[in-house]
């Protein structure tokens, strides 16, 4: 018996929530802070990191892994309530 029987749900919804937070610190520190028509990067989104916020500007490629890893996020936490909350099967003893 473990000692934390669900350790596996939790550590898989950190692990995604980090990637997400790794790909924040990414955007950042690299993407433009102004918009660069010529390279595709003109979609505005304003990040904060600890109290420095500043507005990026991001390309499709960009906005496109940052909405699937907070869909990521969301299917790993859903999954990991429905698991730790779903039916158990029962043992007889």
């Amino acid at each position: 018996m473990s000692t934390l029987p669900n350790a596996d749900r939790v550590l898989t919804t950190v692990g995604g929530l980090a990637l997400f937070a790794l790909n924040e610190v990414r955007m950042f520190r690299s993407l433009p802070r102004a918009p660069d028509p010529g390279n595709g990067q003109t979609h505005a989104a304003t990040i904060q990191i600890m109290d420095a916020a500043a507005p990026i500007y991001l390309s499709l490629v960009d906005l496109t892994v940052r909405w699937g890893l907070a869909a990521l996020v969301v299917a790993l936490s859903l999954w990991a309530l429905a698991e730790t909350f779903g039916k158990q099967p029962q043992t007889a003893n």
